[in-house]
């Protein structure tokens, strides 16, 4: 009879223990997620400004390469009547213009790559943390269903098995927390040195690097040529 009693009241105390550490594992749970949501909204903000930034750029090549059309025609035109030095002046902002746009050109396009991915891994993790937030509420509503129904002899099982699940959705939220970690992770940008090729063609070996004023000036000279040989014919 002692032993039953004694039996009985290990029982109880160790469902009640356990009633606890499975309260503080809910707690843990709800803080956890709380700090995801806050790590996914603060990347939500980061790709919205990135995009942002990137159009700004598009917006900005497309200016220069405007700017280069009208100094070409007025390039031209200043061929045309002679004005040769301003004709060079032109070719030279046309140059700087030219270079900028490449280089402006090659940022935009290799951005647009790791914007699709940064865009594509942001909406992963807001469905994850969906996922999560739903397996939250549904782990405390099983929880207070089995708290409800256990009772006498079943009291330990339904304890253990409640605990049993507030582990795995602890375990799984860490695991989909740390996929999201590794998918934000900043990228840092690779070198590309240019240096021995940049000697290499200002020595004039192979194709130039930059376009150059004089490049531009010929080829400007060679398209009003015809032009100008027709227009002294008549």
């Amino acid at each position: 009879m002692t032993q039953s009693l004694f039996d009985q009241m290990k029982q109880l105390f160790s469902a009640v223990l356990e009633r606890e550490e499975n309260t503080q594992s809910f707690s843990e749970l709800a803080s956890q997620i709380r700090e995801a949501g806050a790590a996914v909204l603060a990347a939500r903000q980061s790709v919205a400004l990135a995009k942002a930034q990137h159009q700004q750029d598009i917006r900005q090549s497309k200016r220069i390469a405007e700017n280069i059309a009208d100094l070409e025609t007025r390039a031209c035109e200043a061929l045309k009547k002679g004005e040769t030095q301003l004709a060079r002046e032109a070719a030279e902002a046309i140059a700087i213009l030219q270079d900028e746009k490449a280089a402006l050109d090659a940022t935009v396009e290799a951005f647009q790559k790791e914007l699709s991915q940064l865009t594509e891994n942001l909406h992963k993790a807001e469905f994850r943390l969906r996922n999560l937030k739903r397996g939250e509420r549904t782990a405390m509503v099983r929880e207070m269903v089995m708290k409800a129904t256990s009772h006498g002899a079943t009291m330990e099982t339904a304890s253990l098995s409640s605990a049993e699940v507030s582990l795995n959705e602890i375990e799984a939220r860490q695991e989909r927390a740390a996929l999201a970690d590794q998918a934000f992770r900043a990228l840092a940008p690779q070198d590309n040195p240019k240096s021995v090729v940049e000697k290499l063609a200002n020595a004039g070996c192979g194709a130039p690097t930059h376009t150059t004023a004089d490049a531009v000036l010929d080829r400007l000279k060679a398209e009003i040529e015809p032009k100008l040989m027709i227009e002294n014919q008549a």
